[in-house]
């Protein structure tokens, strides 16, 4: 039996687009605390974030850790700066995203982010590049939960089948393998391209 023809392409945000080596650096420089400490608490909770938790719910418990005051500027900081980190991608990722659409797919982000990144996210000059953005903040649900992929195949107007993804954490590409979708572990820029290759979307 053949495979479903390819329609849309979906990625996944960190890693897969973006990978910034100071996402712990960078905030720990202006907190004036150490990169260690800061990262050492990051992904506490971070799951209820990306599910629309509110901002001082997360980065509280981490600046109380840090040894911090909880204020409303701190706060704003660390979500402002995640945010923006965040959306740096890398210039290869980027032509991925520009090809997969240029080959007549629609082409979708499906991140497990907080509000601030998608705000961020719509903000952003490659946001253009998008046919479709879900960010679990907003839909109330965050890979590798069934609800996620079947929101973004139904907005997508696709059978799953006809969905290739590509995500870095395992458990969310067998979500998506769950859900129908043709999914891929990401390993790198080049790799990504290969399997798009591969599937005859590039």
């Amino acid at each position: 039996m053949m495979a479903a023809m390819i329609r849309a392409v979906v990625f996944d945000l960190g890693q897969v687009l973006a990978s910034p080596p100071d996402i712990h650096s960078h905030p720990a420089g202006l907190l004036g605390v150490a990169a260690d400490d800061f990262a050492a608490g990051y992904w506490d909770g971070r799951r209820a974030y990306d599910e629309g938790g509110p901002d001082d719910a997360y980065w509280g418990p981490l600046l109380t850790r840090l040894g911090l005051p909880v204020s409303a500027e701190h706060v704003q900081l660390l979500a402002t700066t995640d945010a923006t980190i965040w959306t740096r991608i890398r210039p290869a990722a980027e032509r991925l995203i520009v090809d997969a659409k240029s080959s007549g797919r629609l082409t979708g982000l499906l991140s497990n982010a907080p509000r601030p990144l998608g705000d961020a996210i719509e903000a952003a000059p490659w946001r253009r590049h998008f046919d479709r953005v879900y960010v679990s903040a907003l839909i109330g649900a965050s890979k590798p939960q069934r609800r996620i992929y079947d929101h973004a195949a139904a907005d997508l107007n696709v059978a799953p089948s006809e969905i290739a993804f590509v995500d870095d954490r395992p458990e969310n590409v067998d979500g998506a393998l769950a859900a129908g979708w043709r999914a891929h572990l990401w390993v790198d820029d080049e790799d990504t391209r290969a399997w798009l290759e591969s599937i005859d979307v590039l």
